[in-house]
């Protein structure tokens, strides 16, 4: 809204012409006087009071006056403004307890929402990827890992036939017919002592954990705790869970094709997560019932996670960031040994 009148500068008496105008989004208030520009709030703005026929007259806080015929009504818009600005702070202080429960009910929604909603809905979103997608990934993060860090491996070649033999071994009937049926490739990354799971179920196992066994059990061991990521669908979870927001939104609003596309070029975002602490836990369950249920013994599970958790104290890991905790999980096998 503009409005033209007179303003008069702090201690003068000569009146300049002058238009107001009134930005009806942040309600601010700007004076052009020759060309010079003003701008002030609502609270620094005192409005005179209504008398007969005489002009509307407002006082800036810095002593000058704006004067307007009484028929442009700024008077009333003026007010009308302020009171409505007055009525929000009157309710905002007269609703202190309302005003901090909505704020605190917010903080707990928005806490909820991220501990319990995305990650139950990733899990979802996880379990509905096209297997083509998650071979596809499994691929690029291969590729990725080939480039950087892994190199071939240096194992003999009866070596590594003999534990791919246990691989197979040790599978369950299940994952043997699952459409991602886990298979195993080994690989020379110097100084890493790791084993991790892709999308697709490729599980990749240095050459430096192989050489830190003494015993088929204990690489059985972890051969089935990686399969144990594969068989809860862990990396995919972990996946979607990182781009829960961007990842729900494709999937809820049915652009399946944008979703396709962010899934399959997020090989190297893979590269930078890690699995949870259940996760880790989940797996490791999964690889005790699966050594219970073969006669394995579980000491020897035990004696390899031992051994990881010595070899990772002060190692940050560049592959597939996992195992963590591990003092938690091997209280939890020594609770598994004092059963038997």
């Amino acid at each position: 809204m503009i409005f033209k009148g007179k303003y008069t500068y702090n201690k003068m008496a000569q009146q300049y012409s002058a238009i107001l105008l009134i930005d009806n989004v942040s309600n601010e208030i700007t004076l052009t006087i020759n060309g010079d520009k003003k701008s002030y709030s609502l609270c620094e703005i005192k409005i005179s009071d209504s008398l007969g026929s005489l002009p509307d007259v407002l006082y800036f806080s810095d002593g000058g006056c704006f004067t307007c015929d009484k028929k442009n009504q700024l008077r009333k818009i003026i007010r009308s403004k302020k009171k409505k600005k007055l009525e929000i702070i009157d309710f905002l202080e007269r609703r202190k307890a309302t005003c901090l429960y909505l704020f605190m009910s917010l903080i707990l929604m928005t806490t909820l929402v991220f501990q319990y909603v995305i990650p139950y809905s990733s899990g979802i979103v996880a379990k509905n990827i096209p297997i083509f997608i998650q071979k596809s990934l499994g691929e690029e993060t291969l590729a990725l890992l080939d480039k950087s860090e892994l190199k071939p491996s240096k194992l003999p070649l009866e070596k590594q036939q003999e534990i791919s033999l246990l691989f197979n071994n040790i599978m369950s009937i299940e994952l043997k017919n699952s459409p991602l049926r886990p298979s195993l490739i080994f690989r020379d990354f110097p100084g890493e002592a790791n084993a991790l799971t892709l999308a697709d179920g490729t599980i990749i196992i240095t050459d430096e954990l192989i050489n830190l066994t003494k015993d088929e059990n204990e690489i059985a061991s972890v051969l089935l705790h990686e399969m144990g990521h594969h068989y809860h669908q862990h990396i995919m979870h972990t996946l979607v869970s990182s781009s829960s927001i961007k990842l729900l939104f494709l999937w809820m609003v049915g652009k399946t094709s944008n979703l396709e596309e962010l899934l399959i070029n997020s090989g190297s975002l893979l590269l930078s997560l890690s699995y949870s602490r259940d996760m880790e836990l989940e797996a490791d369950q999964f690889a005790l019932d699966a050594m219970v249920e073969q006669e394995r013994p579980i000491e020897m599970m035990k004696s390899i996670f031992t051994k990881l958790s010595e070899q990772h104290v002060n190692v940050n890991s560049k592959l597939l960031s996992s195992h963590p905790s591990w003092q938690e999980r091997l209280d939890n096998l020594d609770k598994a040994l004092l059963q038997q």
